[in-house]
């Protein structure tokens, strides 16, 4: 996965690269969601974010690069001033014969400075190639209206610039619950708490994969109306936590031990030992949530206070199942004994 710059509100690039440090990012056009949308279709359902991160990958290539230009050139230089000898201007031809050895001899040296340019992005910040709501709102809508029947797998197959703001409190839970009977349903199964309202409807849309009997909701839906504590009929289920590697999503097992949690499997993000090859997103420095130290190391609460995040909606869909999976794997049925 490819690592994000730093990003405004609107989930943009903030980061100011110069210009020889900068990828280059191609259009996300229809052919090229089309594309993603059957990669990410074959592991189950998917979101638009996921659908979002993946096209960004996509549509980046490494910068432009000068070196065969400059062997090109210095050799068009030498031969040129090579011509100039049969019409007796010896000057001008040991001028330009000069500038085109110069040339030559300058191009492995860039070649060695970009290819330290192209390591030091491949482990740094990388640009993504348009903000969330701008994605909604253009190439996706655009990407819907001309072929429809190409994103039969999207969970959410009808967004709208209105629903592009992704605030803050849909994202997190804090709007209405959509799971208002789940306390009173019996528990066969275990119960994935998500950080995420858009965690939550991905795994529920993929539910199929998960364990039978397994339930999803995210944290807001499972609170009593004082928000301050779960409701009876879970605070002794099998939880299993599923969130980003943020502090607010890598708080998720110790709000749920304050709300009376009493199991708890963690099958969510942890901050990443390295940021190669992850699309993480930096931002400002961040505080941490109460009792997030007893679930991490010292050295993964310095990563998260540092301002960096990396969501879930990076991975496919068959990874986030597998998050689940992993923590509560499916019950597996002996075989009867052989005769």
């Amino acid at each position: 996965m490819a690592t994000a710059a730093s990003r405004g509100a609107d989930g943009a690039s903030a980061r100011g690269d110069s210009w020889h440090t900068r990828p280059v990012l191609l259009p996300i056009t229809t052919e090229v969601l089309v594309e993603e949308a059957e990669r990410l279709g074959d592991g189950g359902r998917y979101s638009s974010r996921q659908l979002y991160y993946a096209a960004c990958r996509a549509v980046e290539r490494p910068a432009v690069s000068v070196t065969r230009g400059f062997i090109g050139l210095g050799a068009l230089l030498i031969v040129l001033g090579g011509a100039m000898l049969w019409v007796k201007t010896i000057p001008l031809s040991a001028v330009l014969a000069v500038i085109g050895v110069a040339m030559l001899l300058a191009a492995p040296l860039n070649a060695r400075v970009e290819h330290n340019r192209e390591l030091r992005r491949a482990i740094g910040s990388r640009v993504l190639a348009t903000s969330y709501p701008n994605f909604l709102a253009g190439p996706l809508a655009e990407a819907l209206r001309v072929r429809p029947e190409a994103f039969t797998a999207l969970v959410s197959p009808d967004p709208s610039p209105g629903d592009a703001t992704d605030s803050t409190a849909a994202a997190r839970g804090d709007a209405p619950p959509a799971f208002d009977d789940l306390a009173g349903q019996p528990a066969s199964g275990p119960l994935v708490v998500c950080d995420r309202r858009e965690t939550a409807d991905l795994l529920t849309a993929n539910a199929g994969r998960l364990r039978d009997g397994t339930e999803v909701a995210a944290l807001a839906a499972l609170m009593t109306d004082d928000g301050g504590e779960l409701g009876p009929a879970v605070r002794h289920r099998r939880l299993v936590a599923v969130h980003d590697a943020d502090p607010a999503g890598c708080g998720l097992p110790a709000a749920l031990r304050r709300a009376g949690a009493s199991d708890i499997a963690d099958a969510g993000l942890r901050p990443p030992a390295s940021d190669a090859g992850l699309q993480v997103i930096e931002g400002a420095p961040a505080r941490m949530p109460a009792g997030i130290e007893a679930d991490l190391t010292h050295v993964e609460v310095a990563w998260l206070r540092s301002g960096r995040r990396l969501e879930l909606a990076t991975l496919t869909p068959r990874e986030v199942v597998e998050l689940v999976l992993t923590a509560h794997p499916p019950v597996l049925t002996e075989l009867p004994p052989s005769p």
